[in-house]
């Protein structure tokens, strides 16, 4: 299992925490690298892949996990649509042209994430979804705590990083889990940015801290946020489900 012994040393990014880029209380998130370097880390590799990736790849990576983040975490406004359709067009995806930050998009935001009994709303905790069965034409999720939660918690602490420190709406803060969407992407970007600026300095230490981030994704996000952004797309395909499926495709090129 991952996340056991020494995290990575060095400078510990700390993506969305208040006053920080990246979060509604400090400013946007970082820019966007440019060419095919960025748009390399979008591609899956093969399992047997060995080729670590470079501080580049690792930079992207974290972009486009915070700019999704950023989308579940906040209510959606022009910056934070245009935040995710930047990241999105760098990589020739379009997916979010069109999407506006009208009044309507606010309360799909409300039935997706805090109306239950809405037929748009879908849990994004990994508990919640893992577990979650179709009965009688309807998804049945399961509760959001676990086992998965525990060890998500467990890694987070082994690196140092508080869930609980993420900024963003109110509400959607209030409600996090461990291993709720927005916490998952944050820490792998958190792991990401920290590989990617210790590589100078600390090559062991950005090699164990890229291990972990690849390990998480493998183990933890990558085994349900395909199922996420299908559920939510079953729904509608609005914001949301293109958030989570731009969040797969960027988990998935990482787990291998």
């Amino acid at each position: 299992m991952l996340c056991w012994g020494r995290g990575p040393a060095g400078p510990r990014p700390r993506p969305f925490l208040p006053g920080t880029a990246g979060g509604r209380s400090g400013g946007r998130p970082p820019a966007v690298p440019d060419g095919p370097v960025f748009l390399k880390t979008m591609e899956v590799l093969p399992m047997d892949d060995a080729t670590p990736l470079s501080p580049a790849e690792l930079r992207g990576f974290a972009v486009i996990a915070e700019a999704c983040a950023e989308a579940f975490l906040n209510e959606p406004s022009a910056q934070i649509v245009d935040d995710v359709a930047r990241v999105a067009q760098a990589l020739g995806d379009g997916r979010f042209d069109g999407v506006v930050a009208d009044e309507a998009l606010r309360q799909r935001y409300s039935e997706r994430f805090f109306v239950p009994t809405s037929p748009l709303y879908v849990p994004l905790s990994e508990c919640s979804v893992r577990g979650a069965a179709e009965e009688g034409g309807r998804v049945r999720y399961a509760p959001a705590s676990g086992a998965q939660a525990d060890h998500v918690l467990k890694c987070y602490r082994a690196v140092g990083f508080d869930y609980r420190a993420l900024a963003g709406f109110g509400p959607a803060v209030g409600s996090l889990h461990p291993d709720s969407l927005a916490a998952e992407l944050a820490f792998m970007a958190f792991l990401a940015r920290a590989a990617s600026e210790a590589a100078g300095d600390d090559p062991a230490a950005s090699e164990r801290a890229a291990e972990l981030l690849c390990q998480f994704a493998r183990e933890h996000a990558n085994a349900w946020l395909p199922k996420a952004a299908r559920l939510l797309a079953a729904g509608d395909d609005d914001l949301y489900a293109r958030a989570a499926a731009l969040a797969a495709d960027a988990v998935g090129s990482i787990a291998g």
